[in-house]
């Protein structure tokens, strides 16, 4: 690949990557009906730019289904301690995620944010099938009882949804983040 070439890939990578946050962050301000054009506006590309990536709405919010999980997933993986040598090591980094203030976490979470939106769609079923096998294989292999990791789980969960609401102060949420974690060094190791 000759150095101009470089330069073009990269390109065209930026400008995806530039389509991918802009479509994301409107859609969770905006909600599903915003238009291509504001979308590419708010990218710095023309609309032709945009349709090159993705040649209509539903590949963009494919696009952006997978952007958004694979941010997640990246976050999780931040979260995890190396050097905690012991089961629940995923768990706990999943709950420290979930609990961060992530704006990407928070977007994915949101009850009237991204999710909801691009839960209408039909055709991502099978993306976010996907991200749940990925996150009971994680969990599985993690070494807390399954009972106790889904209890954890769904309670980082649920503080990811109650962010920025009226319900969850910002103590509540550090509170109820070390409860979670100090679940996850007292609980029982999975024995079969």
């Amino acid at each position: 690949m000759s150095r101009s070439d470089q330069g073009l890939t990269r390109d065209k990578e930026r400008t995806r990557l530039a389509v991918l946050e802009a479509a994301e962050r409107m859609f969770a301000e905006r909600g599903g009906r915003v238009s291509l054009s504001d979308i590419a506006a708010a990218a710095g590309v023309t609309k032709g730019g945009l349709m090159h990536h993705f040649p209509n709405r539903d590949a963009l919010l494919a696009g952006v289904t997978e952007h958004l999980i694979a941010k997640v997933w990246t976050e999780i993986h931040e979260c995890i301690d190396l050097s905690e040598n012991r089961p629940g090591k995923f768990t706990r980094g999943y709950v420290r995620a979930l609990t961060s203030g992530s704006e990407s976490v928070a977007r994915a979470f949101s009850p009237t944010g991204l999710v909801v939106t691009l839960g209408t769609v039909s055709g991502l079923e099978e993306l976010f099938a996907d991200d749940a096998r990925r996150l009971d294989e994680a969990f599985a292999g993690d070494g807390l009882a399954p009972g106790t990791t889904s209890v954890i789980r769904f309670a980082a969960e649920g503080l990811a949804t109650a962010v920025n609401s009226p319900y969850l102060t910002a103590d509540r949420l550090e509170s109820a983040r070390t409860e979670l974690l100090a679940m996850t060094e007292t609980a029982a190791p999975d024995n079969g």
